[in-house]
């Protein structure tokens, strides 16, 4: 788990520290605060070994279509993870873990034309760039290193040639999975679904089902079956027939996301942007105990984001009454102050304090 986080020269951040972090962090603040570019740098950070990382979080943002996407194939589609688009300076990310590590991973544009050729000597035949035939390809280095030890460079590059976007990455020993639930796209049924066949085979239907019941207590039991070319979650709430679980709504969609997700992220991160999206502010404290559940359970650290009152005064009654495990929950508040975003730390009795007194913690 991450016990404090740094963002130096990423998206709006010239330089952002978050400590104190605890196993349920919620993100508050205004718009255009950074509190999704915070999770991004968190994802890019906990997927260090995979260089695409970093061009997968403007695909969560809609701004791509993906790898197949012709906007991929661009030069450097990866200036708008820099502070102002400036790529003369390295974007740093840091996180202080558990384990006592602490490791820094840098993003930077690869101009030398010899370190432009050490990639392309581990690359496959058809990203070749025949000789004289045109600019050289476009490449981002990953430099990582754990308490100031070079671990190595893995490398993300686009060129007009082959398939257009390759990466060479790092082989990284025991990597914790990272799960990111955006909250400009529906999930895919089809991958919930498998996420769901995961924890079926090792026995835990049982806890995602009594998850989704604080929503809807009708519910029996949960099963995959095929709809329409794809595999879809149904549950039977007593009807005689298993009912698609969209057809119960956005917040039971959402909901089985959540847990689905933690559960395929054991002992590594989950990302959850605008938390409370489709979810009713009275079954919110609920959501935040089944969620903090789930997260003790598989040992995951949670970060989301919320802009909603009522999402913060949830997870604070939440926590209050789970006890033993009040000190699991933070809110961190976003904010410009002269000009440069900082973050604002307190636990469940500084925010329950904050919201008697009237103050503004969204």
């Amino acid at each position: 788990m991450y016990r404090s986080f740094r963002a130096r020269n990423f998206r709006c951040f010239a330089d952002l520290q978050v400590s104190n972090l605890a196993r349920i962090n919620l993100f508050a603040g205004l718009n255009n605060v950074g509190k999704t570019a915070l999770l991004e740098a968190l994802f890019i950070h906990s997927s260090a070994q995979d260089p695409r990382a970093a061009l997968e979080v403007d695909v969560f943002r809609g701004m791509s279509g993906g790898e197949e996407s012709s906007s991929v194939r661009t030069r450097e589609p990866w200036t708008s993870l820099f502070a102002g688009s400036k790529t003369g300076t390295p974007v740093e990310l840091t996180g202080e873990l558990s384990t006592g590590k602490t490791r820094t991973l840098r993003l930077r544009p690869v101009d030398d034309p010899e370190e432009l050729a050490k990639p392309a000597q581990m690359l496959p035949g058809e990203f070749a760039r025949p000789a004289g035939s045109g600019p050289p390809p476009a490449v981002l280095a990953a430099d990582l290193e754990d308490d100031g030890e070079r671990l190595g460079t893995s490398y993300l590059g686009v060129t007009k040639f082959g398939n257009g976007l390759w990466s060479v990455g790092l082989r990284l020993p025991e990597q914790p999975p990272t799960i990111f639930l955006v909250a400009r796209k529906r999930p895919e049924p089809s991958e919930d679904a498998e996420r769901y066949g995961k924890m079926e085979v090792n026995g835990q239907q049982d806890m995602v089902r009594d998850a989704l019941k604080v929503i809807e207590p009708r519910l029996q039991r949960l099963a995959a079956v095929p709809l329409a070319g794809a595999v879809v979650i149904h549950g039977d709430i007593g009807l005689g027939r298993l009912v698609p679980l969209p057809l119960m709504g956005d917040g039971m969609v959402r909901l089985l996301s959540f847990i689905v997700g933690i559960g395929n992220a054991p002992k590594g991160v989950a990302l959850v942007d605008e938390i409370e999206n489709g979810l009713h502010h009275s079954v919110l404290p609920n959501v935040w105990r089944v969620v903090a559940e789930a997260a003790r359970q598989f040992d995951v650290q949670v970060f989301a984001t919320t802009h909603s009152i009522e999402c913060i005064e949830a997870a604070t009654r939440a926590f209050e009454a789970d006890l033993g495990f009040e000190d699991d929950f933070r809110l961190h508040r976003l904010e410009r102050v002269n000009g440069t975003i900082v973050a604002q730390t307190g636990n469940r009795e500084a925010v329950r304090a904050a919201l008697e007194m009237g103050l503004e913690v969204r």
